[in-house]
């Protein structure tokens, strides 16, 4: 099992060292094209900040190019009729269903 599937990874690709005061705990200094992981997804933990200043800086990182979001959790999804969870992978270019954190199981207790 890898918990990879629950973090987010951002590099930082202004091309030079830039604060990002938004990331995850208390703002990283990133070196030109240094990742990123924190647990869990940007948009929770951008969602329980209550600046506006903060929501608004991600949002120009992003807009600017300065800041690239390279993966983050993906959705954990039940088949009822299967009765096993799946999550949205991609290979070779295609949208695949996959064993979510690649560990294959069933829902059912």
């Amino acid at each position: 099992m890898s918990s990879t599937c629950i973090e987010t990874k951002v590099r930082n690709m202004s091309g030079k060292t830039a604060f990002f005061g938004f990331l995850y705990p208390h703002g990283k200094r990133l070196a030109a094209g240094e990742e990123y992981t924190f647990f869990g997804s940007i948009e929770s933990h951008l969602s329980k900040v209550t600046s506006k200043r903060k929501r608004d800086a991600f949002k120009a990182s992003l807009d600017s190019g300065n800041l690239v979001v390279v993966s983050s959790p993906v959705p954990f999804i039940y088949d009822a009729t299967l009765d096993v969870t799946k999550s949205i992978g991609i290979a070779n270019g295609s949208v695949t269903v996959i064993d979510p954190c690649g560990l294959a199981y069933s829902s059912s207790i």
